[in-house]
């Protein structure tokens, strides 16, 4: 509802008008029934003066959300906003609530968000437990809020909610544990001499030793394992030293632990590296340490994920793709922040229902480009929702099978330029079974600052397009392989195409050779002089009017001077990986 865009955009006046023309205040909104306080609450555009006219206009402090139950005022704490906080508070907010699960304020004070990185967590717990909030409350689950500070290495609010009278017997710590986070090296060390067990564990799985990595002072680290501590030892869910030294960017701890010999490659039980962890942490210095260190970018957790679609700045991702990795494998919110797109603008809220209804339906250009100037289209890149959110917003239910154009996609490329431009190439929209489903041919240009360009082209110069590799080579980009739809595939082929980067026209090109077939989700490179290697991905074969999609187990090399294809023999291909 048009109110609740108002209040998450921190627009007073929107919402004023809305109230004037009797919106409820605390009308839940279709998709996640939330009122407009909590949307506010939930987002960083709109401040505390938005929370206050909303309170002043009778929002409701003690409303919950009727699935999952959230409350305003655990909307309020994961904000990180103290002063939100105390808003809601003063205006009578039942501070005591037990919401499913048996979840209180402070453990969600401790969610929600990065608590390593809040600032503002300790001013934030301090308020709460000022006005009567309990510090020993325990979810159905066990969790408690000093067991969440314990288990992510917020020491310092461990200490306060200590402070505060929290049990100190859920954290399972022995005497030893205690002196490693609070006390000097003497003490520790005393206590070693006396025979404190290095064996034990605490509620989070960890021994003095892991403990001690996490709290990051080396000589405590040193003096463990020389003590006798076990330098292979793992934690919760099979988490490695290294990785308790990542979980609190403990970068000196880090680099010692791989000068003594720790394995770079070694993972947890989900298959997760180092290098993985430090990315998805936005551990920059880490994982310069861990590259530095010969960890391979290139591996796979248990579900397919590399660091590089983990990875949570832009410095991590240069590096990355610096070590081999490829930049369209990056997730949205790197995506957005490499194409200078920002979310926050509401742009479709901005259109018109007429605009909506007369530019909604995806096509292809005329010409080889065109300048596809469709405020819709170009609202739709901003917003960076589905189609379906779109429909939704403008009341176009009648017919969910009529297909609308969409920019969350699958399968796209995406090349920088070095003049600093970012080009992303085609992608598909969900699977066949979405009503929305479908393989794009389109071109965005972005300049880095927020603008872009989208160019379509004639379905005969260059079809739908999903899965394929971008490969900038000079001013050209070139365009491999492809999934594209059923009828359209013909598996002795390869598609080639050559975006060319200042005119945007693209070129089919015509190969020659031992061509890999129609290959997808393959991985290119370019080598000099004038060649393109391919390698894996998968290929679509027919075999006695059958079809198969197989992995792809042979390299090739494409000469760009002859245009012509060739398998890669095992010894070069080792050369060039």
């Amino acid at each position: 509802m048009q109110i609740h865009i108002y209040a998450q955009q921190g627009d007073i006046a929107g919402v004023a008008r809305e109230i004037a023309n009797g919106v409820d205040i605390d009308c839940l909104e279709e998709d996640n029934w939330q009122t407009p306080l909590m949307y506010a609450l939930n987002s960083p555009n709109a401040g505390s003066d938005m929370i206050r006219f909303l309170l002043q206009h009778g929002a409701n402090v003690n409303a919950v959300e009727p699935e999952p139950e959230h409350t305003v005022l655990e909307l309020a704490v994961q904000s990180g906003n103290v002063e939100k906080v105390g808003l809601i508070l003063d205006t009578g907010a039942d501070i005591n609530y037990r919401r499913r699960g048996e979840y209180d304020v402070l453990i969600d004070a401790m969610s929600g968000r990065d608590i390593l990185q809040d600032e503002n967590l300790i001013e934030t717990l301090s308020l709460l437990i000022s006005r009567g909030a309990s510090v020993n409350g325990m979810s159905s689950y066990g969790e408690t809020a000093i067991k969440v500070a314990a288990h992510v290495g917020r020491f310092d609010a461990v200490q306060l909610l200590l402070n505060a009278g929290a049990n100190l017997e859920q954290l399972g710590w022995t005497q030893l544990m205690y002196a490693i986070v609070f006390e000097g090296l003497e003490q520790v060390q005393s206590l070693l001499e006396q025979g404190a067990d290095q064996n034990v564990r605490d509620c989070w799985n960890r021994t003095p030793w892991l403990l001690s990595i996490q709290v990051g002072e080396l000589p405590k680290v040193k003096l463990l394992l020389a003590a006798g501590a076990n330098y292979n030892e793992r934690g919760n869910c099979g988490q490695t030293p290294l990785m308790y030294a990542i979980g609190n960017n403990r970068v000196e701890v880090l680099q010692w632990l791989i000068a003594e010999g720790c394995d770079v490659e070694a993972t947890d039980d989900f298959g997760n590296t180092a290098l993985m962890m430090a990315a998805e942490r936005g551990a920059t210095d880490c994982v310069r340490i861990l590259l530095e260190a010969g960890a391979n970018a290139g591996r796979a957790d248990n579900y397919d994920n590399r660091a590089i679609k983990m990875a949570t700045n832009l410095e991590i991702v240069r590096m990355l793709v610096a070590a081999g990795e490829d930049l369209s494998d990056i997730n949205d919110d790197m995506r957005r922040l490499l194409t200078g797109i920002n979310r926050s603008t509401f742009s479709l809220s901005k259109l018109s229902p007429e605009q909506y209804f007369a530019d909604k339906h995806p096509r292809f250009g005329r010409t080889n480009p065109e300048l596809m100037e469709i405020p819709f289209w170009q609202a739709m890149i901003r917003e960076g929702c589905s189609a379906y959110t779109a429909k939704q917003l403008f009341d176009d239910t009648e017919n969910w099978q009529d297909l609308a154009w969409c920019y969350q996609r699958f399968g796209r490329t995406i090349t920088q330029l070095p003049d600093g431009r970012v080009i992303e190439i085609a992608g598909e929209h969900e699977d066949y079974y979405d009503p929305d489903f479908c393989i794009y041919n389109d071109v965005v240009v972005y300049q880095g600052d927020g603008n872009f360009q989208i160019f379509g082209y004639p379905e005969d110069v260059f079809p739908p397009t999903d899965f394929h590799s971008a490969t900038l080579v000079g001013e050209d980009i070139y365009i491999i392989g492809n999934l594209g739809y059923v009828d359209a595939r013909i598996y002795y082929e390869t598609p080639v195409y050559r975006l060319h980067c200042h005119t945007l026209k693209i070129d089919k090109i015509e190969t020659t050779g031992d061509k890999p077939g129609w290959i997808s989700r393959h991985k290119a490179y370019y080598k000099e002089p004038n060649q393109i290697y391919i390698t894996g991905g998968k290929l679509w074969l027919m075999n006695d009017e059958t079809s198969e999609y197989i992995d792809n187990s042979v390299d090739y090399v494409l000469d760009l001077i002859k245009l012509t294809w060739s398998r890669v023999c095992l010894t070069e291909s080792k050369l060039w990986l």
